[in-house]
C-alpha cells in the first residue's frame, strides 16, 4: 500500500498551467494519479491524455471543457474524461482541489 497525503508545500507547478499545482502519485516511472490544485483564476491549459481519466472534486468549483462539452464542477462531482480528447479545467473566483486517476494501463 502507498498512502499519499496532499501537502501543498510538496506540490509542484503544473507544466503548461497557470496558478495550478499538483502532487504526482507514481507506480514505478508511470504517474497513475495526481492531486490537482487550482487557485483562483487557475488554469490547467488544454491537454490531451492517452487514457481515460476519472476526476473527483474534493473541494471548490471549476469549469471543465472536454471535447465540445462544458461542465460546471463542484465538490463531490465525479467525471470520466475520455482519452484522446482535449480537456481544459479552469477556475474563476474559487479554488479547486481534485484527484485525477488514470484508468487502464496509461498515465495521467
Amino acid at each position: 500500500m502507498e498512502l499519499v497525503r496532499f501537502d501543498p508545500s510538496k506540490a509542484a507547478p503544473l507544466p503548461g498551467g497557470a496558478n495550478a499545482t499538483y502532487v504526482p502519485v507514481r507506480s514505478g516511472e508511470r504517474m497513475t494519479a495526481m492531486l490537482l490544485q487550482l487557485d483562483k483564476k487557475g488554469d490547467t491549459g488544454k491537454r490531451e491524455v492517452g487514457t481515460d481519466v476519472v476526476l473527483v472534486v474534493i473541494s471548490g468549483e471549476a469549469r471543465l471543457r472536454s471535447g465540445g462539452e462544458i461542465a460546471d464542477l463542484k465538490t463531490g462531482d465525479v467525471c470520466v474524461l475520455p482519452g484522446g480528447i482535449l480537456h481544459h479545467i479552469w477556475t474563476a473566483d474559487s479554488r479547486l482541489q481534485a484527484v485525477m486517476v488514470a484508468l487502464g494501463g496509461g498515465g495521467v
